[in-house]
C-alpha cells in the first residue's frame, strides 16, 4: 500500500476545511487536517486512537511517524507495523533525526 497526500481543488466540497485527501493509489481513505485525520464523511467525528468499543468495527491501523529532521517537522504514514519498525530503527541510527513519535489511528474499512 502506498499512501499519497493530494491537495484539494477549489471545486471540492471540503476545500478550505481540510489540508489533504489521503489516498491509497486512487482509493480515498481519509482527510488530513491540521489537528489530525478525519473520516471521509462530512461532519463525522475525527479519527481517534483505538479503543475497545471500536474493536467491533472492522478497521485497520494507520501509523503516523512524526519526527524532526534538520530542524524541520516531518510526518510519514504506514499501514504496516513491520515497515514502521524498520524505518524507526533506521532513523534512530541517524544523528540528524530527532523527536520520533508514533501515533496510531484506526481507519474503518
Amino acid at each position: 500500500m502506498h499512501l499519497s497526500y493530494q491537495k484539494l481543488g477549489a471545486d471540492h466540497p471540503m476545500y478550505g476545511k481540510v489540508e489533504y485527501l489521503v489516498a491509497d493509489g486512487t482509493t480515498p481513505i481519509c482527510y488530513k487536517t491540521k489537528d489530525g485525520y478525519q473520516p471521509l464523511e462530512e461532519g463525522a467525528a475525527p479519527v481517534v486512537a483505538a479503543t475497545q468499543e471500536q474493536a467491533e468495527v472492522k478497521s485497520r491501523p494507520l501509523y503516523v511517524l512524526s519526527f524532526t529532521i534538520s530542524g524541520e517537522a516531518e510526518e510519514m504514514t504506514f499501514t504496516s507495523k513491520k515497515k514502521l519498525d524498520k524505518t524507526m530503527a533506521f532513523y534512530q541510527e541517524k544523528g540528524i533525526v530527532s523527536d520520533l513519535k508514533i501515533t496510531t489511528y484506526n481507519i474503518v474499512d
